[in-house]
């Protein structure tokens, strides 16, 4: 069984002052990363153009990047993969995702809303593609329903983009990750006529009024293919709880979660084998699994892992 929990390895700065308190909050987690051994594993999302979560998850399905390629492209085809789509493309066929999401203002600049926080319907998102159907005859681009939160794209002949994942967009200003270059420009002008077409839809009209915000932009993402991608992993439980609290630096927030995920689903494991563990963060990710039996006379003298150095390095 491997358990990934997202959002469980603070900045450096940070973890040094959580630290202290995970002797009382997280007993068992501290247990189970003093029997394994960890392996830390910085990466850098602006290389990567996806957040540390994503890229652990794409290398356990052994994605392998073409060289002109950055690892966000097979998000794409892992996306059809976890929503058991990935038959309904050629193995060698670029996979390309537009995901609906909401651009709002803010004081450091625009601010990308990811489809998973929008709560968005069947109905609503082939309302949306209803509307920007006819405009695509001219375009180059074709669109299709794959999810709610998700329209397959395929993109004319000599089109590519360089997309970060919206996950890792959202937790920035979008300036910093929108392309404006002459290659993206014929993406850019549909998005522009998307705005416009779906600003009176009645649907959007409804989601004000409600409260909610609406699907007023598209971000485009991929370009693998599915054979890119390698077995699929076994046994793998995702768990998101500490993802928000990390990012948004709500650490009493963060504390509270991790004591409750402790309880819940950490304790009953040390009862048991070692598991393996993922602990993301915004910049790296570490993956711990069962240190390695020393054979006598060392075996003798109890083993354990000085955890600290790469969940804290600089404590």
């Amino acid at each position: 069984m491997q358990i990934v929990i997202n959002g469980a390895l603070p900045e450096p700065a940070i973890a040094r002052e959580l630290i202290k308190h995970l002797p009382q909050t997280a007993p068992s987690l501290v247990q189970l990363l003093t029997q394994g051994k960890g392996t830390l594993s910085v990466r850098d999302p602006s290389e990567d153009l996806c957040t540390p979560a994503q890229s652990w998850l794409l290398h356990a399905h052994h994605f392998t990047a073409h060289q002109a390629q950055h690892l966000s492209a097979g998000l794409a085809p892992l996306r059809l993969r976890q929503l058991k789509q990935i038959h309904s493309v050629a193995p060698d066929q670029a996979v390309w995702l537009a995901e609906l999401v909401h651009i709002a203002p803010s004081r450091e600049g625009a601010m990308l809303i990811p489809a998973p926080q929008l709560t968005l319907s069947e109905s609503y998102s082939r309302a949306l593609l209803a509307a920007i159907g006819p405009y695509l005859e001219d375009t180059g681009f074709q669109f299709e329903y794959v999810s709610p939160e998700l329209w397959r794209v395929t993109p004319p002949a000599d089109f590519t983009v360089h997309a970060a994942s919206t996950e890792l967009v959202s937790q920035s200003n979008l300036n910093n990750w929108w392309t404006q270059d002459v290659q993206t420009r014929p993406w850019r002008r549909l998005i522009n006529e998307f705005q416009m077409l779906t600003f009176a839809l009645p649907d959007n009209q409804e989601r004000e009024q409600a409260g909610l915000p609406n699907v007023n932009s598209l971000w485009l993402f991929g370009g693998a293919t599915s054979q890119q991608l390698g077995p699929e992993p076994a046994g793998l439980h995702i768990i998101d709880d500490l993802q928000d609290s990390l990012i948004r630096q709500d650490w009493g927030l963060w504390l509270q979660q991790l004591a409750e995920l402790d309880r819940t689903v950490l304790a009953p494991l040390t009862a048991g084998p070692m598991p393996e563990l993922v602990l993301t963060g915004l910049d790296r990710y570490a993956h711990v699994g069962p240190a390695s039996r020393r054979l006598w006379p060392l075996s003798l003298f109890k083993q354990t892992s000085n955890w600290s150095q790469w969940w804290s390095p600089l404590s």
